[in-house]
């Protein structure tokens, strides 16, 4: 498994019929790759199911849950 550098869970409202219920939280999680890259994957479950399984995303959203330029758009994997 691919070494994890970084969660970040953010929580948004859910609405169901007009009528806010409940909340969804998401986790973004910033894993390293083999040859000194890295990518980002978003979803629902443990850091290290979302690193498995999750969603990649693009690295202009990785951005946001990652900010202060601590990401490398050369070095982000598409």
């Amino acid at each position: 498994m691919s070494q994890i550098l970084g969660v970040n869970r953010r929580s948004y409202p859910l609405q169901v019929d007009g009528e806010l219920g409940g909340e969804v939280t998401i986790s973004v999680v910033l894993v390293a790759g083999s040859i000194g890259d890295y990518a980002a994957y978003a979803g629902g479950g443990t850091p290290e199911w979302v690193a498995r399984f999750g969603h990649k995303i693009p690295f202009e959203e990785a951005c946001v849950h990652f900010p202060g330029g601590q990401l490398d758009e050369a070095r982000y994997r598409l």
